[in-house]
């Protein structure tokens, strides 16, 4: 059938079949020459079988579309994100940025991985297998992110990997977080990353801070591509050595301004920067869009449209490898949108394989709505039901004050360290003096381990109440911040109830809560009713003295350990860069 089909997208190009489709009056935008002039689009089969700018001489064709003068551009491909961030289901995730013009997202699965393994790494391409959204999958590279330092609801290895490897869809080796196993060469890292290089695969990486020699061994070992950097420096360092610059605007960091200084300096766009949207939450996606939102930062910026629509197009496929994809021309994918103006890149029409599916920002196709099993469980298993006395410092016999680490919020999103003494009351230690810190609490949530850690932190901006979620990025465990135990117990409490999501609570009270019954992640509500109550959850937030635009922004990257320098989890208080977890007390080691 594949060899009849494309027969006759050929006889169709030809001249000696009717088009399906031809889109007449746009202006094309071709992203391999950075040409903007008028032409006419011929689609058969869901490819473009005629791009010119000559009128076509061909038989009638079965439809023609006016496109009014608009500029025609080819949808958008998103080359690092996780479909998970958006709360969101794959069907309804779909819906929300297919309007958007994205109509390719290559996606790590790594936040469902973390909770229920390759199951949950199979539920995201069942759950996308018959979308209008064309969805990639990479592999999952580091689940957990750092083992020995979290615990995850499973355990990717060589052999896991090698098995997804196999799946159809899956594309690559997605973001290789343990940067520090990666250099050292730790056999869990060389024996997952020698299976994707022996099979060809594209390795994504994932190294804030790394330079020099370190930098030269992390892409000697096979990842060639980085999402965390935003530092001027560090980026130019990393463009020059070759490796791809995945620029984003996400809902933690953007890092295309430091890309579009680098740009004036050059005077061109290198060829390896691409962009990509990591993770968008629901109120940014309804509220600034996705990838389009990304190509407008980055003609802020100062790269020229063309550029920009190329970086957000042709050198994503080129990157991953998606031949048919990336630009308007005879033999790709018909996936086409339609502009009045590159600047402002508002986005009017948009085909894919040929069909027109959204217009004006709104879907004019239903999508099929995934519904499985998984969907149903409830997988926020703790060993035992929270009580209040989880969340309390015990002291040590015969202390009346005691010296803690403290882990520190640092400006630009660094962690840092600090040591406080603080007085004990009840045998416990008391921080309610302090307004400054609050408690961070880490309860494992997978069901297999009985790990509770505990730490302070200082600078995050909470000043009464607690909140809860089981979105705590990557191994996606129970994580409790509060100011006391009552708040940290009810916000723990509801979230073990309703089986996941995010939760604050002030005396007692829950004041918010979204629930995210798909593996404590996800929602199987559309954008427009999932978004009030993330709105209700934020102010409730800001209330609590959160008073920045995303609140959780502070909270759902504390338990990650491969964010510089210090992070919160299961296993208590890790030390980043030497790959340990600390005692709490400051004069132990």
């Amino acid at each position: 059938m594949a060899t009849e089909a494309r027969t006759q997208r050929v006889e169709a190009a030809r001249g000696d079949r009717p088009l399906d489709l031809l889109i007449q009056g746009v202006n094309l935008v071709n992203v391999y020459t950075r040409e903007v002039y008028p032409a006419e689009i011929g689609i058969s089969g869901g490819y473009v079988a005629y791009a010119s700018p000559d009128a076509w001489s061909g038989p009638e064709p079965a439809q023609r579309f006016s496109a009014r003068g608009k500029l025609a551009v080819p949808g958008l491909i998103d080359c690092h994100m996780h479909i998970e961030s958006s709360m969101m289901s794959p069907p309804r995730f779909a819906a929300a940025v297919l309007p958007h013009g994205t109509t390719t997202v290559v996606a790590d699965p790594h936040e469902i991985g973390n909770v229920l393994g390759l199951r949950g790494v199979r539920y995201m391409l069942d759950a996308t297998a018959d979308l209008p959204l064309r969805v990639y999958v990479q592999v999952p590279s580091c689940v957990p992110a750092v083992p020995g330092l979290e615990t995850a609801g499973a355990e990717f290895g060589a052999t896991e990997v090698a098995e997804m490897l196999a799946w159809d869809r899956v594309i690559g080796l997605a973001e290789v977080m343990d940067y520090v196993g990666v250099v050292q060469q730790s056999q869990r890292m060389r024996c997952i990353l020698n299976v994707a290089l022996e099979r060809g695969a594209v390795i994504s990486g994932h190294c804030p801070g790394l330079r020099g020699r370190e930098l030269a061994a992390y892409m000697m070992a096979g990842p060639l591509s980085d999402p965390e950097t935003s530092n001027r420096d560090e980026l130019l360092e990393k463009l020059r050595t070759g490796m791809t610059v995945e620029a984003k605007v996400s809902s933690f960091s953007e890092s295309i301004s430091a890309v579009g200084d680098i740009v004036q300096t050059l005077g061109s766009v290198p060829p390896n920067v691409v962009l990509c949207t990591d993770d968008i939450w629901p109120e940014d996606l309804l509220h600034f869009g996705h990838l389009d939102n990304a190509v407008r930062h980055a003609v802020d910026a100062g790269l020229p449209p063309i550029d920009a629509v190329r970086a957000g197009t042709l050198n994503n496929a080129l990157r991953h490898r998606l031949h048919d994809l990336g630009a308007i021309a005879p033999g790709k994918q018909a996936d086409i949108l339609l502009v009045k103006d590159l600047e402002a890149f508002e986005v009017d029409e948009v085909f894919v394989a040929g069909e027109l599916i959204a217009r004006g920002g709104k879907m004019l196709i239903d999508l099929p709505t995934a519904c499985s099993e998984l969907e149903q469980e409830n997988t926020v298993h703790l060993s035992h039901p929270p009580v209040r006395e989880d969340f309390l410092i015990r002291v040590r016999p015969g202390r009346r004050t005691e010296q803690l680490r403290v882990m520190t919020m640092e400006p630009g999103g660094l962690r840092g360290l600090d040591i406080v003494e603080l007085p004990v009351h009840d045998s416990t230690v008391d921080f309610s003096g302090a307004e400054e810190l609050c408690l961070v609490a880490v309860l494992e949530r997978h069901g297999r381990t009985k790990n509770r850690g505990l730490s302070l932190v200082r600078g995050i901006g909470l000043r009464k109440g607690a909140v809860a979620s089981t979105v705590a990025h990557d191994s996606h465990n129970l994580l409790v911040v509060g100011r006391n135990a009552e708040d940290i117990f009810v916000a723990a409490s509801e979230l073990v109830s309703c089986g996941g999501g995010i939760c604050c609570t002030h005396n007692g009270q829950v004041l918010a809560l979204l629930p995210l019954p798909i593996a404590g992640l996800m929602s199987p509500l559309p954008l427009a009713d999932l978004v009030p109550i993330m709105q209700k959850l934020n102010r409730a937030l800001q209330g609590l003295g959160l008073a920045i635009d995303q609140p959780l922004k502070a909270i759902l990257g504390l338990a990650l350990p491969v964010i510089p320098h210090y992070s919160v989890t299961d296993m208590g208080l890790v030390d980043v860069d030497r790959q340990v977890v600390l005692p709490i007390w400051a004069d132990e080691e």
